[in-house]
């Protein structure tokens, strides 16, 4: 007697519609019942149709395509800033974006400049902290209560 084999399961069959409403979603990251409304689906036949664990694993692989595109289109784009900040480098007029350029491909700069500690003091309000100098002598003002 021959011995058994597993079938393959069948490819899960979606509709144009489906497909289409789950790629709107994914790749434009819109609401479900915009998804729908432009994939020309109904929100009960996209909430029925996932419920089907094939469905699911269809959305979740839009999804981690979804995000290998994007992974390569940061490494695309981290690529060419570096080419363009060895050519500054090299080819700059400025010593200042030559320093800056160099600073960046070394990895010491964030590319964002620190930020700048803001203080508001308001002169209007009484009471609060008052700074006094080492040198200056602290003196209270009382209000004259005989007269």
């Amino acid at each position: 007697m021959p011995p058994f084999h597993a079938l393959p399961a069948p490819p899960v069959r979606l509709s144009p519609t489906l497909r289409k409403a789950i790629d709107i979603r994914v790749r434009k990251g819109v609401s479900i019942v915009e998804a729908c409304r432009q994939a020309g689906l109904s929100e009960a036949g996209w909430h029925k149709a996932m419920k089907r664990p094939g469905v699911r694993e269809v959305h979740d692989a839009t999804v981690q395509r979804f995000l290998g595109d994007v992974d390569q289109l940061r490494l695309l784009a981290r690529a060419r800033a570096l080419e363009t900040a060895m050519d500054l480098m090299l080819n700059a007029t400025s010593e200042t974006i030559r320093a800056r350029m160099a600073e960046f491909l070394v990895g010491d700069s964030k590319g964002a400049p620190a930020p700048s500690v803001s203080v508001h003091v308001d002169a209007r309000q009484g009471g609060g902290y008052e700074y006094r100098r080492p040198e200056q002598r602290l003196v209270d003002l009382v209000a004259d209560t005989a007269g």
